[in-house]
């Protein structure tokens, strides 16, 4: 052989050397030249672990330990992740029986049929270990399971929607890989709508505790508590997927869960998410039509107390911003736009492609949009004004008291924040309804009438507000009459004595933002002509301060200071007036503080004798604000501002803080210069004191 033949043969080797196995194929090969060998060959690198390589997944699951069946989760989590494609199949190994000799002869003559060993899925193993009924009834490593396929599920799951192929479209030659495609999405579907029904039947098995408890009004298991919170998490991450109505359905069922705070907050908190994060608006639209639906039933059989205020509480993170204008000119476009679609069966074949294809953009569109968010905000201004009128129509009724529904407060929060988005015919009932609920203002809790007038103040700052004739003074009344009502606890929200403080305090510092804007909206935000009635809440809102906590007291302080500052220009004679003795205030008639209207209260003949003693105050906040008006000085403001103090003193008594001025003492070693005049001065006084005669005699000595 030449030597331009033996340099050809040096690659592959000589043909006896590849028959009889040289020494070239007996060289370990390395890592790096598989990884370049399987990139030539286009071949992934890493081959999973086969589902005969996990040690125990043979094994019935009653014979394994605890700690094995947490490791066989673990092992099969893993497992799945690296190759969902292969860990949703079954696989089947080879089995080679064991022949003796005798039957050897017999074995060849006839036909060799090859016998195979199936082995499950590594998913429906993992099911089996989620379940309690086949996992040796082992709850930990059942809830362990759980957790792990909501991790698989979440991580696994597309984006958007799967749509199964047709009987005609798999009748459709088509090539391998949309076969195989199509053979993974089906069984994907199968195993999320397989744990949707474990997670299900897991929350019916244990939502009242153990099956031997008798009465159904026990708190769930951690078991079941686990398959409601993995049900809330797949609603916030896989709400544009399949089976988003079974999510919906069931997380918007339990938000009003009573035996369980752990339950209902977190399904109202994917309640909150999914409003957020839609950004089309269809998934937000079907759970606010749900929510109302379930209002409707549960308000008008039992008052609204089958409610809970924090279902409510979700349809503020809606983020609407359509008017119901616009909405009706999208709804209008959308009409023409589907009339035109049917006329002629080619627009209609365009128009199923058109929809097929925005299921997988990114992009929003427009007037679908729009559609959306106008039938939301029908659905949720409906169920606020069925609460108000449902409201109204019990103080019309009963004279005595007033039955204060727990709904009554997040519907006037709602309404003041949705209110810009109405009808200007459904601003002008909405204001008539507020103002029959303030009339019998005394009947309901202190957090009812202050959303009352906040939503009132709202409502007449937005659109409309110089078409429609309404004179202030009706809700500044209610106002100046609430504020003594701060910070004295109610009957109607008495917890056990337990939590009564910390419920007392929540509720407290809940109402004094509220009113902080009501404040806003009514002196800061509008000009008050008024002199009087300006006077008069200064001086309510100084009394008001005495008697509150200083969670309260410190954000009202700063409030008046500021309301106090911005009119002290055009009224400056008789505001600071009120800031002297009251021997040296001249003026007509006596101050009257149980007057229910502030222009009746005389408040320029008296003076604001209130931050005298709160200057002496044992809180230090509250003793620099009210040294601060006394003395007239300016809010320092943003960091003074009286909503940012209001957060600031709530987190520091839910902190157990409270702030102390440093008191710097000289050191007895310190010897600089300053040190040595001061003391040279106070070795120059002399001082002479005399001890008082007292009658203790016998205490003397001779």
């Amino acid at each position: 052989m030449t030597e331009k033949g033996r340099k050809r043969d040096r690659p592959g080797g000589s043909a006896k050397g590849s028959k009889g196995g040289g020494v070239d194929d007996d060289k370990p090969v390395s890592k790096k030249q598989q990884r370049k060998a399987a990139m030539a060959a286009k071949t992934p690198y890493f081959s999973p672990k086969p589902s005969s390589s996990i040690v125990g997944i043979d094994v019935p699951l009653d014979r394994l330990m605890p700690q094995k069946r947490i490791e066989l989760i673990a092992e099969l989590s893993e497992s799945i992740l690296e190759d969902p494609s292969t860990a949703l199949t079954s696989s089947r190994t080879d089995v080679v029986p064991t022949m003796s000799k005798a039957n050897t002869k017999d074995q060849d003559d006839d036909t060799n049929e090859k016998q195979y060993h199936k082995t499950q899925s590594k998913m429906n193993k993992l099911f089996e270990l989620a379940s309690l009924s086949t996992n040796g009834h082992d709850a930990h490593a059942a809830r362990l399971a759980l957790l792990s396929l909501l991790a698989i599920f979440q991580d696994i799951l597309p984006s958007d929607r799967i749509r199964l192929p047709t009987e005609a479209e798999m009748n459709v030659r088509v090539s391998k890989d949309v076969k195989k495609t199509w053979d993974y999405e089906r069984k994907l579907l199968q195993a999320y709508q397989r744990y949707l029904q474990l997670l299900e039947k897991t929350w019916e098995d244990g939502k009242f505790g153990h099956r031997g408890l008798s009465e159904q009004t026990g708190p769930p298991t951690t078991l079941a508590a686990t398959s409601i919170i993995a049900l809330s998490q797949l609603l916030q991450t896989s709400y544009l997927f399949n089976f988003r109505s079974n999510l919906i359905q069931i997380v918007v069922r339990q938000a009003n869960n009573h035996s369980s705070d752990d339950v209902r907050l977190a399904c109202c908190h994917a309640l909150s998410v999914l409003f957020t994060k839609d950004v089309q608006g269809e998934a937000s639209l079907e759970a606010v039509r749900r929510m109302a639906k379930m209002v409707k039933e549960r308000h008008n059989q039992q008052g609204g107390r089958g409610i809970h205020p924090d279902v409510m509480n979700t349809w503020l993170s809606l983020p609407l911003r359509i008017h119901e204008d616009e909405a009706m000119a999208a709804k209008i476009a959308a009409q023409v736009k589907k009339k035109r679609a049917k006329k002629s069966e080619e627009a209609k074949a365009t128009q199923d492609i058109e929809n097929e294809m925005k299921e997988g953009e990114a992009t929003v569109d427009k007037l679908e949009l729009a559609k959306n968010q106008a039938d939301t905000l029908h659905a949720v201004i409906l169920t606020y004004f069925r609460i108000l009128k449902v409201q109204d129509g019990a103080a019309e009724q009963i004279d005595s008291k007033v039955v204060d529904s727990n709904l009554l407060p997040c519907a006037l929060r709602g309404l003041a924040k949705f209110s810009h988005l109405i009808h200007l015919d459904a601003v002008v009932d909405l204001l008539e309804v507020l103002k029959k609920l303030l009339e019998n203002g005394d009947r309901l809790s202190t957090d009812s009438c202050v959303h009352c007038i906040l939503c009132a103040l709202k409502t007449l700052r937005g659109p409309g507000r110089d078409t429609i004739p309404v004179d202030m003074k009706q809700y500044l009344i209610p106002l100046y009459g609430i504020l003594p009502r701060i910070g004295i606890p109610t009957n109607e929200s008495s917890l056990p004595s337990t939590n009564a403080d910390d419920a007392q305090s929540n509720d407290e510092g809940k109402v004094i933002e509220e009113v902080i804007q009501c404040l806003d909206h009514a002196f800061l935000q509008r000009r008050e002509l008024s002199s009087t009635r300006l006077a008069g809440f200064l001086k309510r809102l100084a009394c008001s301060s005495l008697h509150c906590m200083p969670t309260s007291s410190v954000p009202l302080l700063a409030c008046t200071r500021q309301i106090a500052s911005r009119y002290s220009s055009s009224s400056s004679s008789k505001i600071e007036r009120m800031l002297e003795n009251e021997e040296d205030i001249v003026a007509e008639g006596v101050f009257s503080p149980d007057a229910e209207d502030p222009e009746h209260s005389n408040s320029h003949a008296t003076s604001l004798w209130e931050l005298s003693l709160l200057k002496y105050h044992v809180h230090p906040k509250v003793a620099e604000q009210s040294s601060n008006m006394a003395e007239g000085k300016l809010l320092k403001l943003p960091g003074e501002a009286p909503s940012k103090l209001c957060a600031q003193m709530k987190r520091d008594a839910r902190e157990g803080h409270i702030e102390q001025k440093p008191m710097w003492k000289k050191h007895p070693l310190d010897t600089t210069a300053s040190s040595r005049k001061k003391s040279r001065r106070r070795q120059n006084q002399v001082r002479f004191i005399t001890p008082r005669r007292t009658a203790n005699w016998h205490l003397q000595t001779n």
